[in-house]
């Protein structure tokens, strides 16, 4: 008796290494468990903040989400854009919106009147919580997603 290993289907790989990279290598598939799960917290703050202070609270806190889901969702489609044109770029790039985002929120919220119509803190609280349940949501994506380790060719 000899053991004999079943013929390698070589199609099929091909076909399946061709749907991981199109779809997980520079997808933004994670923008949407991203924007599910700002959107649900930025509902509980937003509740919390009403019932708690008032209007200005729950605008502070849809507008501290907003922030987060603006600020994520450009750079994910900018990298993922220089990922699939000039992936030698793309580290100078990450670096570059990083710095953009940090400043850029920066002068969001130097600029913003202290006794608007919003509340600032609940806007700062917001985006605090937005960035965390964003980034949450984003690893799940990252973990969960089947890639290949080893080229099957």
């Amino acid at each position: 008796m000899t053991d004999q290993l079943p013929p390698l289907n070589y199609e099929r790989a091909a076909q399946a290494e061709a749907a991981t990279r199109a779809s997980a290598t520079w997808s933004v598939r994670h923008l949407w468990t991203c924007w599910i799960a700002l959107v649900a917290a930025a509902a509980v703050l937003s509740g919390a903040g009403a019932l708690m202070v008032g209007s200005s609270a729950a605008l502070g806190a849809a507008l501290g989400a907003a922030i987060v889901g603006t600020f994520f969702s450009i750079s994910a489609l900018f990298l993922a854009w220089v990922g699939r044109n000039v992936p030698e770029g793309l580290m100078w790039a990450a670096l570059g919106a990083y710095v953009l985002k940090v400043v850029s929120l920066g002068i969001v919220l130097l600029t913003f009147p202290v006794d608007g119509p919003i509340d600032r803190r609940w806007m700062a609280a917001s985006i605090a919580i937005g960035v965390i349940c964003w980034l949450g949501a984003h690893l799940r994506q990252v973990w969960t997603t089947r890639l290949f380790y080893v080229d099957p060719k």
